[in-house]
């Protein structure tokens, strides 16, 4: 089988870390298919060179060679256009790759630009498109034209991924028959992601060996919850020290804002925002912390709790995507509502309280390898594949009628519960 992935959020020479989970499942998948991987780039002339240039045309990663073909895109405004412009900027390139080897089946790994443009090349090419669905689909339920967008590319896929429950639930009253739903969480390098000496690794990061210690890897965004965290750090015991990990993709702002709150609440000598880090320093992180934590309003499924169950570090995470599915109160952390700080000091002390042995919380995931969850995909594939021409967005023609639009917007509205 001969498979074209598409990933906009993918590593590069610029943004080596970005999309790190993406290439890990590609990486995986590459020793079962034959697969050819493109990033498309946005490019806007004078807004590119000032964001810090554009990655090469092809590059290498984990062993994948990646192709990043460009398109143009308004940043700011018109985002309503990037599924057609990502699609019209492409094609020329995409063209030239079906005549050099036509897939069996592309792979979009966010419905939004990648499964929207994705969409519109597999209808002009007659071929079928899985999309993998991932926390970016809230945004897009948030405004009427990319909702409508993202639900006609859904419906049309011959296989929709989810990486959580909630998010397939989320698909489905958008009229996604549950037939072509999937739920298949992400995966976790269980090598990379062990237990290691934690006084050790607290040296390495110049990291101090005495008193309890937490550690948050998300980027520096409103979303991922850190006002609130560093509110909750605040209630707790002095001899608890936070390290964020993770870089603004604010250019600045937002980390501003967080240096001002924590000087405010007086916590300069608690808090530590450490920046991007290089993926391989993420494990020492991790192995440093007595707890793991996670803040965020919405997700789909958060690779660093499974990174941290990995390294056998319990997880103190909000009701969020996938979050429910990874983490076991009681076995592996304990489960807080998102938005409100006294919970989240409540779920921390008492994971911080209790004593954790670490072998447990690895075995919560040991099972949950990228090549085992690259084996359920490619079975999802196989049944595309094995469809053939039924699964054509150009050629299909669905039993029954799928709700109308105004019907699914309601259901969503109604639907209970944290994204």
């Amino acid at each position: 089988m001969n498979v074209l992935s598409f990933s906009y959020c993918f590593p590069s020479s610029l943004r080596p870390t970005w999309g790190v989970f993406v290439l890990q499942r590609l990486a995986a998948l590459a020793r079962q298919v034959d697969l050819e991987v493109a990033s498309p780039v946005p490019v806007f002339p004078l807004w590119s060179r000032l964001r810090g240039g554009l990655p090469s045309a092809v590059e290498k990663h984990g062993g994948l060679t990646v192709q990043y073909p460009r398109w143009f895109y308004i940043p700011g405004i018109l985002k309503t256009l990037d599924g057609r412009l990502y699609a019209r900027g492409i094609r020329r390139w995409f063209d030239g790759q079906c005549r050099r080897q036509r897939p069996d089946l592309m792979d979009a790994h966010f419905v939004w630009p990648d499964g929207v443009g994705v969409s519109h090349l597999a209808r002009q090419a007659g071929l079928p498109y899985v999309i993998t669905l991932r926390g970016w689909l809230y945004p897009c339920l948030e405004r009427t034209s990319l909702r409508r967008q993202a639900r006609r590319a859904l419906l049309d896929a011959a296989a929709v991924i989810s990486v959580s429950g909630h998010l397939a639930d989320t698909a489905a009253d958008l009229g996604v028959p549950r037939e072509r739903l999937h739920v298949i969480p992400n995966g976790v390098d269980v090598d990379r992601f062990r237990p290691l000496d934690r006084d050790r690794a607290r040296r390495e990061l110049g990291l101090p060996t005495d008193g309890a210690l937490i550690v948050a890897v998300a980027h520096l965004k409103r979303t991922k919850g850190h006002d609130e965290l560093i509110e909750a750090v605040a209630a707790l015991s002095r001899d608890v020290r936070l390290v964020i990990v993770g870089e603004d993709p604010g250019r600045g702002a937002y980390r501003h804002h967080l240096e001002g709150l924590i000087a405010q609440r007086g916590l300069t000598n608690r808090i530590t925002l450490a920046g991007r880090q290089p993926h391989d320093r993420i494990p020492l992180y991790l192995n440093a912390a007595d707890v793991s934590v996670l803040a965020s309003y919405r997700e789909g499924c958060p690779n660093v709790v499974l990174e941290s169950l990995a390294c056998g570090t319990p997880v103190v995470a909000t009701r969020v995507g996938a979050v429910p599915d990874l983490v076991t109160p009681g076995q592996n952390g304990t489960i807080v509502p998102p938005r409100d700080p006294q919970p989240l000091a409540e779920g921390l002390s008492s994971v911080l309280n209790r004593s954790w042995s670490e072998q447990p919380v690895r075995d919560s995931v040991r099972e949950r390898t990228w090549d085992a969850v690259a084996r359920t995909i490619l079975a999802v594939f196989q049944q595309v594949s094995a469809r053939g021409d039924e699964t054509c967005p150009s050629d299909r023609r669905r039993s029954g009628n799928p709700p109308a639009v105004s019907d699914a917007e309601s259901a969503l509205e109604t639907r209970s519960g944290n994204p």
